[in-house]
């Protein structure tokens, strides 16, 4: 890992399920896209709870509750969250 990206992390919640699995699958399935597009490190990790529906968390900003209809709709709310995140960042530093 370049020591110049930022890390994000990337949580995935929920009680062992088919959806909560897709959920990972399709995260991994676009980490690399997600990774060299923003030039970040995503760290994802997997939290068995007993909510019934999968949550992703970006950080600590609950983003998706649930499974999107399909993977595109799924980049799309990361790269939502992600532009939000690192523009406030951008700001915060440039103060």
């Amino acid at each position: 890992m370049d020591r110049n990206k930022r890390v994000i992390k990337l949580k995935i919640l929920g009680r062992p399920s088919y959806n909560k699995w897709t959920l990972h699958q399709w995260v991994l399935e676009i980490k690399d896209i997600l990774e060299n597009e923003y030039n970040i490190h995503l760290e994802i990790e997997v939290v068995d709870t007993i909510d019934e529906e999968p949550i992703l968390m970006i950080e600590d900003d609950i983003v998706l509750e649930g499974l999107p209809g399909e993977e595109g709709y799924l980049i799309e709310i990361i790269k939502h969250n992600l532009d939000k995140l690192l523009v406030k960042e951008k700001n915060k530093d440039e103060e």
